[in-house]
């Protein structure tokens, strides 16, 4: 099968631009502002909620069922409960096992993007352990650290790794916070399919905050007006592919579930009669179908809280910065496969229509097929 090309420059840019983003739980103010921005520049719709998630909505052509794309906008990091002269109290929000963290350097950037003074230096000294009795036991909830000398922080700025914010090499993007500025990079270039092609399609890109300390966001927003009851609605992750458990390069991936739970069979079944019949088209299309059990995803949350949902990934490196050795590390994807993501939204945001239309031929070619079976078992053939 052939291998997708080399990325398009506009993506690269628009990676580079987003993905190196700081951002962490409650703190995602840079990342909305850049939403809004994107947007305004396209002459989509953008609003939020009462608790800061927001949506991007393009809309054309004859009322349809709405597909809902949804990506969260933190990622794991510290914030500064405490200065000190040059020593720093952090909290940590995210999950990382506690064989992480100690002496990695750290850059600090003011809470307020419009009061920002500036990236600042610190060295992590020491670091806080949980002892919960879960998978993540000792995972990281804070830490002490030491400002570079010159450097400043303030109270609730973010603390994050100092690893490279967004850079490519080839085709692969390395970046501190793949996960999940990376999930919403294709719902992003998604849009700027959509803006270009102008295609009658009704496709909601949903933002959601503070995924990383318990689902937040998409909890929360199940309480407000921002998500349409009759919407498609399928949460967009990266997701870890150590273990094998997908292969970078080889397309975006249909996800059928997560280490808790199994999402909508009938969306699912859509999700990959959409991506076979583009692959039908162009053999150069390549997919995934995988159930990616290294994590949660929002999907879960929207399910069981009464929202049928299916859900899509990027096959992710370094899951949570968490590099070889202990060490901290950029987080990976593929941008072949943001491309091939993005291309199977916008397909799939002119075909919701059909979701019933695909299930409904499963029921009757299986309701064939049970009796053909008992005929044949009569026979004895």
């Amino acid at each position: 099968m052939p291998r997708p090309s080399a990325p398009s420059k506009d993506l690269v840019a628009l990676a580079k631009a987003y993905v190196g983003l700081p951002t962490g739980s409650f703190n995602e103010r840079r990342v909305h502002d850049f939403l809004r921005a994107f947007a305004e520049q396209r002459g989509l719709t953008y609003r939020e909620d009462t608790v800061g998630n927001a949506v991007i909505e393009y809309r054309r052509g004859r009322k349809t069922t709405p597909l809902v794309l949804g990506a969260h906008t933190d990622h794991p990091g510290f914030v500064v409960t405490s200065v000190k002269g040059r020593r720093l109290e952090l909290e940590f929000r995210g999950g990382v096992p506690g064989n992480y963290g100690k002496g990695e350097p750290l850059r600090i950037y003011a809470a307020d993007p419009a009061q920002d003074r500036g990236d600042s230096a610190a060295t992590i000294t020491s670091t806080v352990l949980s002892d919960a009795a879960n998978r993540w036991a000792k995972r990281i909830t804070g830490a002490k650290a030491m400002l570079a000398p010159g450097a400043t922080a303030e109270v609730g700025d973010l603390a994050l790794w100092d690893v490279e914010p967004a850079r490519v090499r080839g085709a692969i993007l390395h970046a501190r916070s793949c996960d999940d500025l990376g999930g919403g990079l294709a719902i992003l270039w998604a849009f700027e399919q959509l803006v270009r092609q102008q295609p009658n399609a009704h496709v909601i890109g949903l933002f959601t905050r503070a995924e990383e300390v318990g689902l937040v966001g998409a909890a929360a927003v199940t309480t407000t007006d921002l998500l349409p009851r009759d919407g498609l609605l399928v949460a967009v992750e990266c997701s870890s592919m150590a273990g094998g458990r997908a292969v970078q390069g080889d397309g975006p991936i249909i996800r059928v579930g997560d280490a808790q739970h199994i999402f909508s069979p009938r969306i699912t079944m859509w999700m990959h009669r959409v991506a076979l019949e583009l692959q039908q088209a162009d053999p150069a299309f390549r997919f995934q179908r995988k159930l990616m059990d290294g994590g949660t995803t929002e999907a879960t949350a929207y399910d069981l809280l009464g929202y049928e949902s299916g859900a899509a990934c990027l096959a992710l490196g370094n899951y949570h910065n968490m590099g070889p050795d202990d060490r901290i590390a950029a987080e990976t994807i593929h941008l072949g496969d943001v491309e091939g993501l993005a291309r199977l939204f916008v397909a799939m945001g002119q075909n919701t229509r059909r979701v019933d239309e695909v299930h409904a031929a499963a029921v009757k070619r299986w309701r064939g097929i049970a009796k053909d079976a008992a005929q044949r078992l009569k026979r004895g053939s």
